[in-house]
């Protein structure tokens, strides 16, 4: 019997979109000719428990209805079965979250359904770097400084959601955040107060910024975007520009793409993979990727 499509559902993202599209997804999926098994999860942990057990009994793919989120543990679930002696087990997008970040860097329907299950049964795919913030992996982006400082102030409940919720925070935080200090051993220029740095995979940010327009998932890299302190009066404007992609040619911003990166900060740091809030242990960081550690339908 052929294996199975595991279809894993997040039936809160997208405020509830994710069940519409599950249900279409399932459909398309079975029109295709394809065995869809279908989880839904209930608890923290359940998209990487469910991810590894599909890499334990070889299923034909692992499609993920959700947001950023749910794909970033799914993914941390398939490493891990991988790891444990399980299949290489392709993953596929129906994209139901708010920002959908990384399915945006992916050149593959993600938001048809009835396409996106041809495509799974088509069976064609394409290996795409995993990011580590020392042994947490992420998918899309991890950031420190400013982002963490908007991913902590939404932590209190607005009348906003998603998108417009992150955009809408970080607007009220810009003129109060006070910026960090690290140092790249690579670049004593990097001793100067920051406001944030991001260490992208792919292309988008925040479901609005385009933080690393030049960005590739494939190329065994990842792109270090620091935006430098500036007077709290050219905050907005600086921002603005990431929203349009054109920051990069601010003196104020720097890029730089490498496989490694060894961070030192005054105390150990918060940060952020995937929009996932996290707590270093130690004021030492390493941040690198592991190139074509993800296979994916394209």
């Amino acid at each position: 019997m052929t294996p199975p499509v595991v279809l894993l559902v997040n039936p809160a993202a997208g405020r509830g979109r994710a069940a519409r599209v599950a249900r279409a997804a399932a459909e398309a999926l079975q029109k295709a000719g394809l065995r869809v098994e279908r989880h839904e999860t209930r608890a923290r942990g359940d998209e990487a428990r469910i991810a590894a057990e599909a890499s334990a009994n070889g299923a034909l793919a692992l499609a993920v209805v959700g947001g950023d989120g749910a794909i970033s543990h799914a993914v941390r679930g398939l490493l891990d079965g991988e790891a444990r002696g399980g299949a290489r087990v392709p993953l596929a997008i129906f994209a139901a979250g708010t920002g959908n970040d990384f399915a945006k860097s992916l050149a593959v329907p993600v938001h048809h359904v009835e396409r996106m299950a041809s495509h799974v049964a088509g069976g064609a795919t394409q290996n795409v770097d995993v990011g580590f913030v020392n042994d947490v992996p992420f998918v899309n982006a991890a950031g420190f400084g400013f982002d963490v400082e908007v991913l902590e102030r939404m932590r209190t409940p607005g009348l906003l959601r998603g998108t417009a919720a992150y955009v809408s925070t970080a607007l009220g935080a810009l003129l109060g955040y006070r910026g960090f200090h690290a140092d790249r051993a690579s670049d004593s220029a990097m001793m100067s107060r920051k406001l944030m740095m991001v260490f992208a995979n792919g292309r988008r940010f925040g479901g609005a910024f385009r933080i690393a327009p030049d960005a590739r998932l494939d190329d065994g890299a990842l792109d270090c975007v620091t935006i430098h302190d500036v007077a709290r009066w050219a905050r907005v404007p600086l921002f603005a520009r990431a929203i349009r992609g054109t920051h990069l040619s601010s003196p104020h911003v720097s890029c730089h793409r490498d496989r490694h990166f060894q961070l030192r900060f005054e105390t150990p740091p918060m940060f952020e993979t995937d929009g996932e809030l996290q707590q270093a242990a130690t004021c030492d960081v390493s941040v690198s990727v592991r190139a074509g550690a993800l296979t994916v339908i394209t």
